[in-house]
């Protein structure tokens, strides 16, 4: 059965594959990312040419890229993959679109709390929500008082319209 490879990875496997540093070689980079060595040569001599033969995109055209998973995406993946072998981990990066590595550094930001950069994003917003809510609150608050004054209006015009019709008819 042939192995499917999502876009994402042929991508990030053909970047890492042509800045890969002085002293690595292809075989390296494919070991570590899963797919054969020749897999690897097609790939980047596809997107070298740009050929449609060999296509780059397909199943996982509509996939998040790893930095659009939350953070219980993460969560999830560091501790669905704790107990995987090295080989069983790259099957799961394959499959889901990710790298080991990507794996890795989320392990560290959750070891080291550098996820509350997170946080920080969540206080911004909450402070633009809160100023939004207390422009709606005044906003809602002088609509209310217009509207009880209109019918302030409305009763006094209803009294002096029975004052003025009891009037004539005296």
């Amino acid at each position: 059965m042939q192995t499917r490879y999502t876009k994402t990875l042929k991508i990030e496997a053909v970047k890492k594959a042509l800045s890969r540093s002085p002293g690595s070689n292809f075989t390296e980079v494919a070991n570590t990312l899963g797919p054969p060595k020749s897999t690897l040569y097609g790939w980047v001599e596809a997107m070298k040419k740009r050929e449609k033969t060999v296509p780059l995109s397909g199943e996982g055209a509509t996939e998040k890229k790893p930095c659009q998973w939350s953070l219980q995406e993460k969560f999830d993946a560091i501790i669905e993959t704790a107990s995987f072998s090295e080989e069983a981990v790259a099957e799961y990066c394959r499959k889901k679109g990710i790298f080991p590595h990507h794996l890795q550094s989320w392990k560290k930001e959750f070891r080291e709390g550098s996820h509350k950069k997170h946080d920080a994003e969540a206080r911004v917003e909450n402070k633009i929500l809160k100023e939004e809510i207390k422009t709606l609150s005044k906003e809602l608050h002088r609509k209310e008082k217009a509207l009880a004054e209109a019918a302030a209006l409305l009763v006094l015009k209803k009294k002096a319209d029975d004052y003025w019709d009891a009037k004539e008819g005296n």
